[in-house]
């Protein structure tokens, strides 16, 4: 096995739209990579507390959590690694969303989350379906935070296009923060430093792996720094074009379950040969 690490985003990419997958095949390749010693990683802007509810104590265990984008990086009870976003440019992001209208930010530590009290309800409960622990107050401008803060998530009311119009103002603007669309209606902001491809070079260091030795799959930009840190970077059928541009193979939807797939082909054989009929091919 050529391959010693493989990152795995969650959401439109191992899980199915009902926000389900396939736990016994997925449990069953976990524990063959495992004794193969391939290291597998769950790359995601979903926080650690939620990642809980999708994998049970065993396969926890045995999984790397890349949570918030990449910005708090675990192993079973222990952080490797929390990335903070500066006190100040917290404060010019907030009040800058504060004045932009359809753009809610949620403020993610790792630990909890926090949201403004004024938020539509509609908004609230989907923000809740990725944040089990929630924290609401009256102003996200005057409040003691019980951790750093690692990520902003901000739930749109706008189209993606719009959001990526968005994206590159904010890029623009912040210079010491990148903000990347996450999916259809999410934009997020973290350190410069930050995203899941920071992550990935994190362990490639600490476990002296290379970019040759590594695959990720994703849908979406906030995908896009992982994948210029891998050479096996891998998009789903149903990925963002942005994305599927910057990704040398291409699989099937997240629907059909392509990543187990994939995944099963890779551990049958000795060698990755069977990747490149997934090759993109660009004119």
């Amino acid at each position: 096995m050529t391959i010693k690490l493989i990152a795995i985003d969650m959401d439109a990419t191992l899980l199915r739209h009902d926000k389900t997958y396939d736990i016994p095949r997925f449990k069953k390749l976990l524990a063959t990579l495992s004794e193969q010693g391939v290291k597998v990683c769950i790359a995601t802007g979903n926080s650690i507390q939620k990642l809980h509810s999708y994998f049970d104590d065993e396969m926890r265990m045995q999984l790397y959590f890349a949570g918030d984008n990449g910005n708090q990086i675990s192993k079973g009870d222990e952080v490797l690694r929390n990335l903070e976003i500066m006190p100040n440019d917290y404060q010019q992001v907030i009040e800058f969303l504060n004045q932009s209208s359809g753009f809610y930010p949620a403020v993610c530590t790792g630990y909890e989350t926090y949201i403004a009290a004024d938020l539509p309800t509609h908004i609230e409960e989907y923000i809740r379906q990725y944040n089990p622990n929630l924290v609401v107050v009256e102003d996200l401008l005057a409040i003691n935070l019980a951790h750093p803060p690692i990520k902003i998530a901000i739930a749109s009311e706008h189209s993606l296009e719009d959001n990526k119009t968005m994206m590159q103002a904010m890029n623009t603007q912040f210079p010491a923060v990148r903000t990347v669309t996450s999916g259809e209606i999410w934009l997020d902001v973290y350190h410069r430093d930050g995203g899941k491809g920071s992550a990935i070079q994190f362990l490639q260091e600490r476990y002296h792996i290379s970019p040759s030795e590594t695959m990720a799959f994703g849908d979406s930009l906030n995908d896009e720094t992982m994948m210029l840190t891998v050479e096996y970077s891998v998009a789903m059928g149903n990925a963002d074009a942005d994305l599927a541009r910057l990704c040398r193979y291409q699989i099937g939807t997240n629907e059909e379950q392509a990543v187990l797939d994939t995944l099963e082909q890779l551990v049958a054989t000795d060698n990755l040969d069977f990747i490149e009929k997934y090759a993109i091919q660009y004119i």
